[in-house]
């Protein structure tokens, strides 16, 4: 049974599931609190749920053991998820080598690089992981944590807010001035409420031996590498099907609208409006409010004919390709039809097709379809060939359509024979762990089923 706290847009969805699956829930908000009745702890918890920066997500640290029976749980429930594993520990300690340094410097962790946002010119640098971006962000302020203190840097003592009794904090602070290293403080977590002193000044003590044995090692290490393990770290991305189910999960504890996480994923204004038509869904029974909201904000927030919108191609192995100058020529949801125009030569990927300057793509799309067509013609309207691009049910946002690419794909050329391309990119994910097996089995029956609607003889 793993102990999980929760934060996000996907945390009352998560919470259920989790808690169906026997888990513990950790410090739960208050909002959370009155939607389960459940006991909870304010332990320091196994693992720590977030949605991810761009809200597509969840990041998830921990213990590796504890991370593995998440993954299952989700790669067990879950169609459209995809797992990225870090090669880099957050809150992990590095002897770093910079390898660049501008505006920021960029440091070399050994396995990986990361980002320390302020300016260093030494050769080697003492770093610690102190978030997960795209790359790891990194921080020169180096703290130890234990199950009820950090040993900190500032030559302070710091206690959790949330202890609000006057006496514990009095004896917290006592504490804390016998046991704190010279030059560096303690902050006294949640979990150390209570507890007994002994117990305290132990783990105290053992964290300031980590803060010598970091300095030593640091010296000793002759390359960049990993001084002392934090924690491992995993991002999920999240596919239309999957903020679907996420959906009727969520909808069993509260009132919850059509595509809720999906619209919650579309920014903090969207986000807002949800929250107020939900609160109302809760209150009155109003026919039909989810599809009048969407209607209205389909209206209001678009997107519209004439339009630009970008194309969010995500590839869970590499960085999101944005693909932008797409304007929209007509759009009857769920249809949408866009247009791009070419200025420079190339090839277009998949069909070997040369790609000149005044040629141009149509590219038509349905959201909630596991596919789309790029059209591709010249200057003078000659169709060069179509692009059949397996993905992700599409989403439609108001400024640029989602999908994340299932790396198989399906290609048809001028004369309608249609082949299908790049099958060993897909199970190069599924080896390595990135896609399920299941995700693998829709994709190729999905460009299976494209080939016999679309096509003439596969070749």
């Amino acid at each position: 049974m793993t102990s999980i706290r929760i934060r996000g847009i996907y945390t009352t969805a998560l919470t259920k599931f989790f808690i169906e699956r026997g888990h513990l829930i950790n410090q739960m908000s208050d909002l959370i609190r009155d939607r389960f009745s459940m006991s909870e702890t304010y332990d320091v918890p196994r693992v720590d749920i977030k949605h991810t920066k761009d809200l597509q997500g969840i990041s998830i640290v921990g213990d590796k053991s504890s991370l593995e029976e998440i993954e299952e749980s989700i790669r067990s429930e879950f169609l459209d998820v995809f797992f990225l594993k870090s090669n880099i520990d957050l809150y992990g300690i590095y002897k770093g080598s910079v390898i660049k340094t501008n505006n920021e410097t960029i440091v070399n962790l050994g396995k990986d690089i990361g980002i320390l946002p302020e300016y260093s010119d030494e050769d080697t640098v003492l770093v610690q992981v102190l978030e997960m971006n795209n790359k790891p962000i990194l921080t020169t302020r180096i703290t130890f944590s234990g199950k009820y203190c950090v040993i900190i840097p500032e030559d302070d003592i710091k206690i959790s807010r949330k202890i609000r009794d006057e006496s514990e904090r009095s004896r917290l602070m006592r504490i804390g001035r016998d046991v704190k290293p010279n030059n560096f403080g303690v902050l006294w977590r949640t979990s150390s409420e209570n507890v007994d002193e002994d117990v305290l000044t132990k783990e105290a003590v053992e964290l300031s031996k980590n803060a010598s044995y970091v300095m030593d090692k640091f010296i000793e290490l002759e390359g960049p590498g990993l001084i002392k393990p934090g924690k491992s770290h995993m991002k999920i991305l999240f596919g239309s099907e999957t903020k679907k189910k996420l959906d009727k999960i969520r909808s069993d504890v509260s009132p919850t609208i059509e595509n809720h996480h999906m619209m919650k994923s579309a920014g903090r204004d969207i986000s807002f409006s949800v929250d107020m038509i939900e609160k109302i869904k809760g209150m009155r029974d109003i026919k039909d409010i989810d599809s009048l909201f969407m209607d209205i904000f389909r209206q209001i927030k678009g997107p519209k004919i004439g339009d630009e919108i970008a194309l969010e191609h995500i590839k869970p192995s590499s960085h999101p390709i944005v693909i932008e100058g797409c304007k929209i020529k007509n759009y009857n949801p769920p249809y949408i039809k866009i247009r791009r125009n070419f200025s420079t030569r190339g090839t277009f990927d998949g069909l070997e097709v040369r790609k000149d300057p005044g040629d141009y793509a149509i590219t038509e799309m349905e959201e909630g379809k596991w596919h789309f067509i790029h059209s591709y013609y010249d200057r003078n309207n000659y169709l060069k060939g179509e692009y059949i691009n397996i993905c992700t049910p599409i989403e439609i946002f108001p400024n640029k359509i989602r999908y994340v690419d299932l790396e198989v794909d399906v290609v048809r050329y001028p004369n309608g024979n249609m082949k299908m391309i790049d099958q060993e990119h897909l199970n190069k994910r599924v080896k390595d762990g990135t896609f399920t097996e299941k995700l693998a089995k829709r994709a190729l029956k999905e460009a299976e089923d494209v080939i016999k609607q679309y096509g003439i003889d596969e070749i």
